[in-house]
């Protein structure tokens, strides 16, 4: 099992021999070999201490480089996403528009188709049943044409009901799916 590591625990050795520098250097009694030697001691390891801050400098500097570059490929992702799901948008509102207009137009062609059915069901009605009791009745040849004129009349209204109520059957059925 690892031991965890302290910041201190790393140091220790660094810290040991500090310490006991400075207790040397308080003895008066320190031969002047051991100091020489001491000394000696600490300019190496001082020089490795400055070689190990320029490593650390220097590797600290590329991982800060590259995070840096991490960063902003990570910002233009961001923004090509963004403008990405912008158009997206875009493009499903217009898909949305045309699919409305499809529907539409759709309902229109079947509505009309169903009127056209009523109009030529009312002229057959008006013709062949209405048209001469009433003639018989009255004796008179222009309400044959006043049937067709109210017929025609009619036929927009009757479009405009059709119309709406397949219209809304469709946006029943698209919002169940």
């Amino acid at each position: 099992m690892a031991k965890n590591v302290t910041q201190s625990d790393v140091f220790q050795a660094e810290i040991d021999f500090l310490n006991e520098v400075r207790a040397l250097a308080e003895d008066e009694n320190i031969p002047t070999e051991k100091v020489k030697e001491n000394y000696k001691l600490l300019c190496d390891k001082y020089d490795r201490l400055i070689g190990e801050a320029k490593l650390l400098t220097s590797v600290s500097d590329r991982l800060h480089s590259k995070l840096n570059e991490a960063n902003e490929k990570l910002k233009r992702q961001s923004d090509e996403i963004n403008k990405i799901n912008d158009d997206l948008k875009v493009n499903n509102q217009l898909l949305q528009d045309t699919i409305d207009q499809l529907v539409k137009a759709k309902v229109g062609r079947k509505a009309s188709s169903i009127v056209l059915l009523i109009a030529i069901l009312l002229f057959i009605l008006s013709e062949g049943v209405l048209e001469p009791q009433v003639e018989a009745y009255f004796g008179d040849n222009r309400i044959g044409f006043i049937f067709k004129l109210g017929i025609a009349v009619l036929l927009k209204p009757i479009d405009v009901v059709v119309e709406r109520y397949m219209m809304r059957r469709a946006l029943k059925q698209r919002n169940k799916a």
